[in-house]
């Protein structure tokens, strides 16, 4: 009995050879490629029970072969494995016909039971329409320019190392090993060659014995570090006192600064001070007789030790009937004996305020005529400034962009495969019905809120009891599911739909995503998976998908 041809794709050389010694160990014949471009020659010339891709890999990626191997070549199984796992691309690698989807790192124990399930059929492909892998997202539209528009630009060789991250995949060839090569020595090496490529002492001590003998013990004087003026000054006292003398050692601190000991600073004071009590302050040399002769008595005795008059303020006594709410003197306040009832509790005076006109009230903005609700700035006001291309071009984040007239058409002949799909998958009355399943109220109402906006006819269910009475009563051409509800089990809910419901399409929505749950529910029929919390753009885009798919 022949082996089972296996077709491993991924543009890391190791992990290609990594699963190939992981398969050969079942007995598989396992055959490897760098790129997808690899991969379909090799298809072409052999038949291959099972295709293993990674997604993220230099020209087209995995999902873009995933979708051409199914189209040519059907009868091939396939698995997506990639380090970059998400509930997206786990959605899109089942709806287009993959059997697994697994996420790196894995066990070798995990990727032969899972090849081990593929090839006994255990897993079954997941049917799909032709319209649905249509319109199955698989190459990058974030950068809306075709391989020949790059190639004018640049040159053939770049757009060939241009992977589908926008960044080119530059191959870094390595140098081929050196006869003689000693990794520990870094060098072609005489005795490496002598010993027949071994060299037990390098080994040992990770250091190369030629290099170790060459190397001469530095010599180095030893510095008595007690006698260094300070840490961050590296000088002994010797050295110092050589260049500026004595005193200037005698009197230098730690940072560097000479300052008077304290003793003679101590002595130095108490002979200036002694007896001298007439001084005003140590930093005013002036004896407060002289200062009262040139200034005055008064300015003397108010004179303090911060070299400032010490002033006597003194405050005013009260005047009869003064309202401090109106800062006057006020006859109300007088009749109604000292009180002002009004002016206490909203801290204005009465009069003052009888007195004080209405301002003109500012007339209100038309907000609706703003650029944005952070650009309060009418489009004629900058029209007149800037002109009016400007503001035609001009975004909602101050910046200017295609304006959408114009990426509408240059996106127009990109999607023109799609655009014959899409014109038979117009929604129909009946299609619009959208039942919503979450135990959340508020969730459940913002869905619906969010839906009803685009035209859809939306009935809720907050239970499971309440779901399942209204999926066996109405026709509905969308339902979406949340996962995690009271008394519900797994996917229950899921495979109930699937059974009362067969024609609607599914979206899960849930605050618990996961690639497990994705793949699972993507087996199941869910054409959506929308994780928690999601945009009302999210949601409304699923939505529409997923009814052009039911119509």
């Amino acid at each position: 009995m022949e082996p089972v041809k296996i077709l491993v794709v991924d543009d890391e050389a190791n992990i290609c050879q990594n699963v190939k010694k992981i398969l050969s160990k079942k007995n598989y014949d396992v055959t490897t490629a760098l790129n997808a471009d690899e991969a379909i020659e090799k298809l072409a010339k052999n038949s291959y029970a099972l295709l293993i891709s990674d997604i993220i890999m230099p020209g087209k990626n995995g999902l873009e072969l995933l979708k051409m191997v199914k189209d040519q070549w059907p009868l091939t199984k396939a698995m997506i494995m990639t380090a970059f796992a998400s509930t997206d691309t786990a959605m899109k690698s089942i709806r287009l016909g993959a059997l697994d989807y697994i996420p790196k790192p894995f066990t070798p124990q995990e990727l032969r039971t899972k090849v081990g399930q593929a090839l006994s059929g255990k897993l079954s492909e997941v049917r799909t329409s032709a319209a649905e892998k249509e319109l199955i997202d698989v190459i990058d539209l974030d950068a809306p320019f075709e391989a020949k528009e790059v190639e004018q630009a640049t040159d053939e060789n770049y757009v060939k190392m241009l992977g589908r991250s926008d960044m080119p995949v530059v191959e870094v060839k390595l140098p081929s090993t050196l006869p003689n090569y000693c990794a520990v020595g870094s060098m072609v090496c005489d005795i490496f060659k002598k010993l027949g490529a071994t060299c037990k002492a390098g080994t040992k001590s990770g250091e190369c014995p030629q290099k170790k003998t060459k190397k001469a013990a530095p010599k180095t004087d030893g510095v008595d570090v007690r006698r260094l003026v300070g840490i961050d000054q590296p000088f002994t006292y010797d050295e110092v006192v050589s260049v500026t003398g004595p005193e200037y050692v005698h009197q230098l601190g730690r940072e560097g600064v000479a300052y008077l000991p304290y003793e003679e600073l101590k002595k130095t004071m108490a002979a200036r001070l002694k007896g001298d009590s007439a001084k005003i302050d140590v930093d005013m040399p002036f004896d407060r007789r002289e200062v009262e002769m040139a200034a005055g008595t008064g300015y003397a005795v108010s004179l303090s030790r911060s070299d400032v008059p010490v002033v006597e303020v003194k405050v005013p006594e009260s005047v009869p009937n003064y309202c401090a709410v109106g800062s006057m003197v006020c006859d109300i306040f007088k009749k109604l004996g000292a009180t002002c009832k009004a002016g206490t509790k909203s801290g204005e005076c009465p009069q003052l305020k009888a007195k004080k006109g209405k301002p003109a009230a500012a007339p209100a903005a038309d907000q609706r005529r703003w650029l944005g609700p952070d650009l309060p700035f009418e489009a004629d006001e900058v029209a007149a400034v800037a002109g009016p291309d400007y503001v035609k071009h001009l975004y909602m984040e101050d910046r200017l962009v295609m304006p959408y007239e114009e990426l509408k058409q240059t996106m127009t002949a990109r999607l023109q495969p799609r655009a014959a799909v899409r014109a038979g998958l117009q929604p129909q009355a009946g299609q619009q019905r959208v039942l919503v399943i979450d135990d959340e109220v508020a969730v459940n109402n913002n869905i619906r809120k969010i839906l009803a906006k685009k035209g859809f006819e939306i009935e809720q269910a907050t239970s499971k009891a309440e779901a399942l009475q209204k999926l066996a009563a109405g026709a509905y051409g969308l339902v979406i599911l949340d996962l995690k509800m009271p008394g519900v089990k797994g996917l229950e809910l899921l495979a109930a739909t699937r059974d009362r419901q067969p024609s609607a399409r599914v979206i899960i929505v849930t605050g618990y995503a996961s690639i497990e749950t994705a793949v699972e529910g993507a087996r199941m029929g869910a054409v959506g998976y929308v994780p928690k919390p999601f945009t009302p753009v999210e949601l409304r885009n699923a939505a529409d998908k997923a009814i052009r798919l039911a119509a």
